[in-house]
């Protein structure tokens, strides 16, 4: 009997045993699963990262070709070589300020009666008198908003400007729209609003302007025309500062519609509008 009890008792054990062993291969098996699992959420977090940065750089690259540098910002007033996100370098003209001059009239050195070509790719001397060019403004104003600054001059010597906040230009398949000009502020008062929003461009070789006759061959250079409206700052410069038969350079709510004063001096200028 004692034998027997000590046979029993080593079988005891030996399940104990077993039991124990089994009980450690469950638990490491468990541990294996929850590892496997972390593993699976770690290579999902990573491939999440991983599509994130992408699209991060790809909003950044975004942001940086819609919001360009001013390139006339903390530059002299000589003439510069602006280069910009999806636009070919060109040169124009800075003020000192921020602002590059796209266009100025100031002696009569310059005949501003050109073709459609002239007014798309530009023309003049920048140091003098010059207009930069329709489609560097298209693609300028499409990158990000800009402030238009017009300066205005008469023969006796008084000045003005006036302002808008949202200046935009739509490409040479829209003839150039003026397609925003937004708000305005200055002693000039506004020009263009009434008359020059959502206008076409026109010149003396393509007649876009509302109306009868092309305004371009009445006002003697191209502009945003409806009806010939009350600005013309493309228009025949006269030294005297009277205009002969109103195709002088004019911004008739400066002048009090006065269509025999003609402007002796202007200054067409934008910039990137801060945030």
């Amino acid at each position: 009997m004692g034998k027997e009890k000590e046979i029993q008792e080593k079988k005891e054990e030996i399940k104990r045993k077993d039991d124990l062993l089994n009980k450690r291969d469950a638990e490491i098996q468990e541990k294996t699963e929850q590892a496997k699992s972390k593993d699976s959420q770690n290579k999902d977090l990573t491939s999440q990262i991983n599509i994130l940065s992408q699209n991060l750089n790809k909003t950044n690259e975004k942001h940086r070709k819609c919001v360009a540098p001013n390139p006339c910002s903390n530059v002299s007033k000589d003439i510069y070589q602006v280069r910009l996100p999806g636009v070919s370098a060109f040169e124009a003209p800075c003020n000192g300020s921020g602002w590059m001059v796209i266009q100025r009239r100031m002696d009569g050195s310059v005949d501003f009666n050109r073709n459609w070509a002239e007014y798309r790719d530009g023309f003049g001397n920048l140091a003098g008198e010059f207009f930069l060019g329709l489609e560097k403004l298209h693609l300028v104003t499409q990158s990000r908003q800009h402030e238009l600054l017009i300066r205005l001059g008469k023969v006796d010597g008084s000045t003005a400007f006036e302002k808008y906040d949202n200046f935009r230009i739509g490409s040479e398949k829209d003839s150039y729209l003026l397609e925003s000009i937004g708000k305005h502020s200055g002693e000039a008062r506004d020009s263009l609003i009434e008359f020059n929003l959502n206008m076409k461009f026109s010149t003396i070789d393509r007649d876009n302007d509302v109306g009868d006759g092309n305004c371009a061959i009445y006002k003697g250079g191209g502009w945003w025309f409806n009806e010939c409206g009350s600005s013309s700052l493309n228009g025949n410069f006269y030294k005297d500062g009277k205009s002969r038969s109103r195709d002088g350079i004019i911004w008739g709510s400066w002048h009090e519609y006065d269509w025999s004063v003609s402007l002796t001096f202007v200054e067409m200028m934008i910039r990137p509008k801060p945030f």
